[in-house]
């Protein structure tokens, strides 16, 4: 479902900005008064963003537009948007570490307290490192009364041993004195509490090889306990 409004549950890190009567995001410019910031689940099939890192990027500049979007009465939203949506992540995080340098103050913070609604979420969430993000998104999901079981099978089991261990340890960071494993079991139970930890130690099979004929008996085995049987097994 392509371009749909955007709405932030907790683990979209792709996201996109559409602009009306616009076809690309290198378009964008700072006098265009409408936006809309969607997510395009159809172009995500590879598993990559569509944000590039900017060809001629610099980090005091970017600090110092962000800084001046932010500064005084009133908030030029538009400014901060050309910025953080046409930047890779890593990009953004120079411009963070260069705008506490310059400035002496939290990039995060300023946006947190000079945005709300939609736009905040979606923006928070793109300056954030991706370990850190999924660590959020995973705390946010678990937290409180039910927990939110498709956010720990969207990030869970489909990221990189790397990247889970990235996640682990951001996680015990963000939230000092918690165990991302330890979550994990209290919040979940039987078979899916099982899939869950085995997953949160970073430790899959990461091959590319794969063995067909087993994958043809698996598949048989899976059509077996469920879609032939009555019941679940």
């Amino acid at each position: 479902r392509a371009h749909e409004p955007f709405y932030i549950k907790g683990w979209y890190s792709d996201i996109n900005i559409i602009l009306p009567g616009q076809e690309s995001e290198s378009s964008l410019d700072s006098q265009t008064p409408l936006f809309q910031v969607t997510y395009n689940m159809a172009s995500q099939q590879c598993g990559h963003g569509t944000i590039k890192p900017a060809a001629h990027f610099d980090a005091e500049a970017d600090a110092a537009a962000l800084r001046k979007a932010m500064k005084g009465i009133g908030t030029d939203e538009a400014a901060i948007i050309i910025i953080v949506a046409n930047r890779s992540n890593s990009q953004r995080q120079d411009a963070r570490q260069k705008y506490k340098l310059l400035y002496g103050r939290d990039l995060i913070e300023d946006l947190r307290s000079e945005l709300g609604g939609h736009l905040r979420s979606a923006v928070l969430a793109l300056m954030e490192t991706k370990a850190v993000y999924d660590a959020q998104c995973l705390r946010n999901a678990m937290k409180g009364l039910g927990t939110d079981e498709s956010v720990l099978i969207e990030i869970l089991c489909t990221r990189t041993n790397q990247e889970i261990k990235n996640i682990v340890a951001a996680y015990k960071t963000a939230f000092p004195g918690r165990d991302l494993e330890k979550d994990v079991m209290s919040e979940t139970s039987g078979n899916f509490k099982r899939l869950l930890v085995t997953m949160c130690q970073g430790a899959r099979d990461e091959s590319l090889a794969v063995d067909h004929e087993k994958a043809k008996r698996e598949a048989q085995e899976l059509f077996e306990a469920g879609e032939k049987h009555w019941g679940t097994d």
